[in-house]
């Protein structure tokens, strides 16, 4: 029972964090990536990948509330789901990084010359960017269910609670904002030294 209440006093901030990361991911992955480099386009991935993920673990800790929706276990269903189709679009992202490299270890370990692999990272890049526009198709066709989850969700809150998933919602998406501009200011003073993998 002192479980459940905890779960319910917790309810507004774990939906708050839910819907700013969510939220946050939806909008990264919707970024054009023409003109990211590969070491680019891995960073948006895994940047896609930990939202996601937060956003699941929070939308499983509101849906443990006595006050959740049927509706929020399909919503966890489609975020897990989202969230596998983002781990695949990093791991073909990932896949080209192995022919990047002047020695490449699957040359050698394959016995093969360069040349015999030059169709490879193509194959693979294509494989990524199929993923990416079925993700946002998905993401697209869940924008209306997604709100009127999210006005359920605010319509069942009392005015208190409102209030607090209101402020947790804006500081939420603050440190989100935030950390963006920072990681994007480290790219930028990076330059072009290359980043290890």
């Amino acid at each position: 029972m002192r479980k459940n209440g905890h779960l319910h006093l917790n309810r507004p901030v774990h939906l708050a964090r839910r819907d700013a990361y969510y939220e946050s991911g939806v909008e990264l992955l919707n970024q054009p990536l023409h003109g990211m480099g590969l070491r680019e386009r891995i960073r948006h991935s895994e940047r896609a990948l930990a939202l996601f993920k937060t956003a699941a673990q929070h939308a499983r800790f509101a849906g443990r509330s006595p006050q959740a929706l049927p509706q929020e276990a399909d919503f966890l269903r489609f975020m897990i789901l989202i969230t596998d189709q983002v781990e695949s679009l990093l791991a073909m992202t990932q896949q080209q990084t192995h022919f990047e490299l002047e020695e490449c270890f699957l040359g050698q370990f394959l016995k093969t010359q360069p040349e015999q692999l030059q169709l490879l990272p193509g194959h693979y890049q294509r494989r990524a960017e199929d993923i990416l526009e079925g993700i946002c198709h998905l993401l697209q066709l869940a924008y209306a269910p997604y709100h009127d989850l999210y006005q359920s969700d605010l319509q069942g809150l009392t005015e208190g609670e409102r209030v607090r998933y209101g402020q947790a919602y804006e500081s939420f998406r603050e440190d989100l904002t935030r950390a963006d501009a920072e990681q994007l200011k480290r790219g930028q003073t990076s330059g072009s030294v290359p980043h290890s993998l």
